[in-house]
């Protein structure tokens, strides 16, 4: 199994020059036990594994109480795996539809360095009181009049807001967070080794589902091992149900859903709350063990899976098919830019090969992405004379016809070769091919 660092429907060529840039790591034991508390405090801090003690009066839905339901698994709001989660009746999100413009993100770009205060958990006095969490929930009728939208609106946003987790505030009385609770989820939100910039390279919410760039410093293979001492006994191969366990369609099934990585790289550093799901159970996997496991499971993914993907920055490189050696494509895709701003992205596409005569032939052509395919109209170019003679309007760009390329993993692709009528006809010996093609250039830090 070749390894790469593409990471669910995203593959990245860029490389970290060495570890994430960090803070100083906390070695003592009970600092990182604090850290692994605060982990789960941030998953559901009502839970007894996170210190807690059950629900709060006024809130009966412990998904409006959860640091997770808003800031997401990743800590990124909507820049990061909850970027399409819109709230509803059973959860809050992470600002999608909001009035309330203030950025979920508590861990921005992907790497700068972030410390949370005790008193920016807290709210004090500027947070929801509990019971307006889920109770602030106003369906829209079927026929909605401007007072039910305005209602719905305002429910919408008010159900988003940061609760007061403070003894004094609008909540006083009520059970708020416990003193270990507070200072340990700040030490895991400021903890360099669990913050996202750690696992993942890059999170491009715009692909969807969301695409993710794992650390460059993973293994797949040290991954695998991991796999199979700590987790195989419970879930089985990463594409089974097994012994009742969840996720249901194993984890290959968990990790085609949307943002699932993000979520993936928090319950298997920390675990799950209150169920057998523990980091003693799990073998206390860091953060290596954590990318590890992400790359051997992205990997399988794609093994198991034939759907076209998402193409993106990551798929640029040489690219061929080993019966055809002596022909290839080079591929480039770049951000494609309009007014400062990127939206989706372009390829550039040259192909190497021959015409029917056995004369060597180059093709070249840009295209602006759709989704999970591409089609490049090809130019073959004539008229020009090489070296300092070289004169730009003497070159012909003719038109060819057209490469449709989709891509299944970072490794394997496929791509239909149409010349247009006048090409078929002009006695070259063009025609109509398509083929799969494999990466000859790793993606990555690929070893």
């Amino acid at each position: 199994m070749k390894t790469n660092t593409c990471f669910t429907l995203l593959c990245s060529c860029t490389l970290l020059a060495g570890a994430v840039a960090s803070a100083t790591v906390l070695a003592k034991p009970e600092a990182e036990a604090c850290v692994a508390l605060g982990a789960l405090a941030y998953d559901d801090w009502t839970s007894i594994d996170a210190g807690g003690s059950g629900l709060p009066a006024g809130e009966s839905n412990v998904e409006y109480l959860r640091c997770v339901s808003c800031h997401g698994w990743d800590r990124l709001g909507l820049k990061g795996g909850f970027v399409r989660r819109e709230r509803s009746a059973d959860h809050p999100n992470a600002g999608l539809g909001d009035l309330n413009t203030v950025s979920r993100d508590i861990a921005p770009g992907l790497g700068n360095y972030y410390e949370v205060r005790a008193d920016e958990v807290l709210h004090e006095g500027t947070g929801r009181a509990y019971e307006d969490g889920s109770g602030s929930w106003v369906p829209l009728d079927d026929n909605p009049t401007a007072a039910n939208v305005a209602a719905h609106a305002e429910g919408f946003t008010l159900g988003n807001m940061h609760p007061d987790f403070s003894a004094t505030g609008v909540n006083a009385g009520d059970m708020t967070l416990t003193q270990d609770q507070l200072d340990c989820v700040v030490d895991f939100i400021n903890n360099w080794n669990s913050d996202p910039k750690w696992y993942f390279q890059g999170v491009f919410e715009e692909s969807n589902p969301v695409g993710y760039i794992i650390n460059s410093g993973a293994s797949a293979t040290a991954g695998r091992s991991y796999y199979e001492g700590n987790c195989l006994g419970c879930h089985g191969e990463p594409d089974q149900d097994a012994n009742g366990t969840l996720p249901n369609g194993g984890m290959v099934g968990f990790l085609r859903q949307d943002g699932a990585y993000s979520e993936f790289a928090h319950i298997a550093r920390f675990g799950i709350p209150d169920t057998v799901m523990t980091r003693a159970a799990m073998g206390s996997p860091d953060e290596q063990d954590t990318i590890d496991l992400m790359l051997y499971l992205q990997e399988y993914v794609q093994d198991s899976d034939d759907t076209p993907i998402g193409i993106t920055g990551g798929f640029s490189g040489s690219w061929y098919l080993e019966a055809r050696d002596g022909e290839g494509f080079l591929i480039d895709v770049a951000p494609n830019m309009i007014d400062g701003d990127q939206e989706g992205w372009q390829m550039v596409a040259t192909y190497y090969t021959y015409d029917g005569l056995g004369n060597q032939v180059w093709l070249i052509g840009s295209a602006v992405i759709e989704d999970d395919s591409v089609t490049v109209p090809m130019v073959i170019t004539d008229g020009g004379i090489f070296g300092a003679l070289f004169d730009p309007l003497t070159v012909n760009r003719i038109a060819w016809g057209t490469l449709e390329f989709t891509f299944t993993s970072c490794w394997r692709g496929h791509v239909s070769v149409t010349p247009n009528p006048d090409m078929m006809n002009a006695g070259l010996g063009f025609e109509a091919v398509e083929f799969d093609i494999e990466r000859l250039t790793p993606p990555g830090a690929c070893p």
